[in-house]
């Protein structure tokens, strides 16, 4: 029986806020083949202790970077990477891997996603590196990104239908 296990959101942060502005070269930088921003994110979430996920019928059904040639393309393509983390469990699964759900704007917290879309498909990934609140109210959230690299940059500056994604853990 797999047993859930807590998100290291402290963790992703911290790796997304060592690597935004760089690359870690233990990773493939895909800059120049449509993007890195889902890659980064990805590694942002393996940080964080959410395990590669080899199970699944298909390549869209598992998450996981060996390397460029051995890799799922819902580890570095923005739409395959939410269809991954919002179906691969919900309340009435416990299946291997991350467990993830949409969210509202005020829900977020370090360490979950947002992600740009258009016409309901996503096509850029960033991830909140802290909430800035004036008493118990949010006024922004701060992101790191690849492609057009930031770093804490104000979410509210981001031009772009959104779509917010709260990582809840893992089952392992």
């Amino acid at each position: 029986m797999l047993v859930f296990q807590e998100y290291d959101r402290e963790a992703a942060r911290d790796y997304a806020r060592r690597w935004a502005l760089g690359r870690n070269p233990a990773y493939m930088d895909y800059e120049l083949w449509g993007g890195d921003c889902t890659n980064f994110i990805s590694q942002c979430l393996r940080s964080g202790s959410i395990p590669m996920d080899y199970n699944g019928k298909n390549v869209l059904e598992k998450w996981y970077w060996n390397s460029d040639k051995n890799r799922t393309p819902t580890w570095t393509a923005a739409q395959p990477f939410y269809r991954y983390i919002i179906g691969n469990n919900n309340e009435n699964t416990q299946n291997f891997g991350i467990y993830a759900r949409l969210a509202q704007y005020n829900e977020l917290e370090i360490g979950d996603i947002v992600q740009l879309v258009y016409d309901n498909n996503a096509y850029h990934n960033m991830i909140v590196t802290d909430v800035v609140l004036d008493g118990e109210y949010v006024i922004d959230y701060l992101i790191c990104q690849h492609t057009y690299d930031l770093l804490d940059y104000p979410l509210s500056m981001k031009v772009g239908q959104r779509r917010y994604i709260k990582i809840l853990g893992y089952y392992k």
